[in-house]
């Protein structure tokens, strides 16, 4: 609770009580380092740093010597290109590590965009738990690959600086591999333990510095319901069971509701933290928490039908023309 000063000013925090009947949580993300770089990422004056401050320490890291990146989505991608065009010919001193089988670009197809789209997040809910969990890893190229321009940029400037050496540029680009141990050799030199999925091979790999494209995961939301923790009903995987409407699915002596927005995708699949389905999300919310629905929800988003039976679809629709529903008696039936 913030304590106003005299002119209003805030003079600072003091706990405090707020009570209500229900709870939506909007835990966002934090940036994500691997357990083996953590105590690297961690350590005061290491070169080991997460793609969310490489702008802090661009220039830095354009000095050094050799640079290291890792992770193939889109921020790795960026960083290896802004690094490659601003590098001496010849002496690029790159490397660009991912666990992906490969750099690949981002599926942008309008209808593969549209398993971020309400009707798919319906089907993937009503998916038994190991299906769920099998098939977000599958889903890499939803969110972690790379746009189409950007990674022909870095191919044109690979394939640019190549004409214009004497051989192939400094740069080295290895899918498939992962980051085993990590650790520093000298002052200014650190070493990587490098495992390549599917050749099983193990090798060494040194460097000056790191930045880890590594991503966002969602922030736990266990400290901050920790009270409720006994009332909380888990699936096999002892994560939080939630609903289709974003509600936990709590003791009945719990009479109030808890929603989480960024805390589900193991339930509500990879467009839960997509900014796209943020007003569909919160209308969903704010139809569950009133007597009469506020919103009224579209009952097809998609062309693409996700399942043979229908996954909880609405009967309402917002204004507009209605389009006839053509997949045939199966789409129609409503559940």
């Amino acid at each position: 609770v913030t304590r106003p000063g005299p002119a209003g000013d805030e003079e600072g925090q003091s706990p405090g009580r707020v009570h209500a009947r229900n709870l939506v949580l909007g835990v966002g993300t934090e940036p994500y380092v691997p357990e083996p770089l953590r105590p690297l990422a961690e350590a005061p004056n290491v070169p080991v740093l997460h793609s969310s401050d490489y702008l802090e320490h661009r220039e830095r890291l354009l000095a050094t010597g050799h640079v290291t990146v890792i992770g193939s989505g889109q921020s790795g991608a960026e960083v290896f290109l802004d690094l490659l065009r601003n590098r001496p010919l010849g002496a690029e001193g790159l490397h660009w590590l991912a666990r992906t089988p490969a750099f690949a670009p981002m599926e942008y197809s309008k209808l593969g965009l549209e398993q971020f789209s309400p009707d798919y997040t319906r089907y993937f809910h009503t998916l038994p738990e190991p299906v769920r969990d099998q098939l977000v890893p599958r889903q890499w190229q939803l969110y972690k690959g790379i746009a189409h321009e950007t990674i022909d940029a870095i191919h044109h400037e690979l394939y640019r600086r190549a004409l214009h050496s004497d051989g192939w540029p400094g740069a080295v680009l290895t899918p498939g591999v992962t980051v085993r141990t990590a650790g520093r050799i000298a002052a200014a030199r650190l070493e990587l333990h490098l495992e390549h999925t599917q050749q099983g091979t193990r090798a060494r790999h040194t460097t000056e510095a790191v930045v880890l494209a590594t991503g966002y995961r969602e922030r736990p939301v266990d400290t901050l319901l920790a009270a409720l923790d006994p009332y909380i009903r888990r699936d096999a995987s002892e994560r939080p069971r939630v609903e289709a409407d974003h509600r936990l699915v709590l003791d009945p002596v719990i009479k109030g509701s808890v929603y989480v927005q960024n805390a589900e995708r193991h339930t509500h699949g990879v467009g839960t933290p997509d900014l796209g389905l943020a007003a569909w999300r919160s209308a969903v919310i704010l139809n569950s928490l009133l007597a009469e629905p506020a919103y009224r929800l579209p009952s097809r988003t998609a062309f693409t039908a996700f399942g043979l039976q229908p996954s909880g679809r609405c009967d309402t629709v917002i204004g507009g023309p209605h389009l006839p529903d053509q997949r045939g008696p199966l789409a129609r039936t409503r559940t």
